[in-house]
């Protein structure tokens, strides 16, 4: 059985950092194409080019069929399938998510999952993840505006909630770091977070693959990127959607897969630079 974070590792130190994120916005799309023909044609045109190709569920209408098409595709160009579904439940409601999404019949390589329900709601997600040789992403640090409302937050000891969350993540993980030295247990930290916030976060997760949103249409910077990346491949993941998948303002024009290997381009160009 193989180990996701080694997998991953190889497959960051052959292809690079991209995460292409496939979020088939309808007014985006190409006319004449749903959702889940879109998003499977994208894939196709990404899964030999990129480490990991991220579908948000929430596009796709929670369809797992559409997701599978996805999923297909990505595997035939030797990508990772990572769905961002950001699961969180308790007790039985968390072993079914993780059944479907993590289990040996599921297509899917990693999830992200939500910790703030309490650590006893991570554990099922990585039980599932570890006996099926996949991976999870725990959101720690995300890249939205309002994030440091409820993550910055100060505990009474002094801390902050992002690092207890961080602590959960890397007890979690640490009995399974792979050879890579990575864990199959990953974190969400944003690439909008500043650069010492997260060095601190790398320190405090030193063997956590971090999934970094924020690339592109959000203004993330790559000094955030360079904190996190660690010394070996597979410490970091530079996520992008609509500034990779969606280059363009209204309906996709007839070349959109050219303006979408030309997105990549620039982007990988960027974080070589990085």
């Amino acid at each position: 059985m193989t180990h996701f974070a080694d997998s991953l590792s190889q497959l960051v130190a052959d292809r690079g950092p991209t995460c292409a994120g496939i979020d088939p916005r309808a007014e985006r799309l190409p006319q004449g194409w749903s959702a889940a023909a879109w998003g499977a044609e994208a894939a196709e045109l990404l899964g030999g080019r990129v480490a990991v190709i991220k579908p948000q569920l929430a596009f796709f209408d929670d369809d797992p069929l559409a997701v599978e098409a996805v999923a297909r595709a990505a595997r035939r160009g030797g990508s990772l399938l990572l769905a961002d579904a950001k699961r969180g439940d308790i007790g039985s409601t968390a072993e079914a998510y993780a059944r479907r999404w993590l289990g040996p019949e599921s297509p899917v390589d990693a999830l992200t999952i939500n910790p703030y329900l309490g650590p006893d709601t991570l554990r099922p997600f990585v039980e599932a993840a570890v006996a099926a040789g996949k991976g999870v992403f725990v959101l720690v640090r995300t890249s939205n505006p309002g994030a440091a409302e409820l993550q910055s937050a100060r505990l009474e000891d002094g801390s902050q909630v992002v690092d207890r969350v961080a602590g959960w993540v890397r007890e979690l993980g640490q009995p399974h770091v792979g050879s890579s030295g990575w864990s199959p247990v990953g974190a969400v930290v944003g690439l909008t977070v500043p650069a010492e916030e997260v060095s601190r976060l790398r320190a405090l997760m030193p063997h956590t693959p971090f999934l970094m949103p924020g690339y592109g249409a959000q203004g993330g910077s790559l000094a955030a990127y360079r904190a996190a990346r660690g010394a070996t491949p597979g410490g970091a993941l530079v996520s992008a959607s609509r500034s990779l998948t969606h280059p363009w303002s209204g309906p996709a024009p007839l070349d959109w897969r050219e303006r979408i290997l030309a997105a990549l381009e620039a982007m990988n160009t960027d974080l070589r630079a990085g």
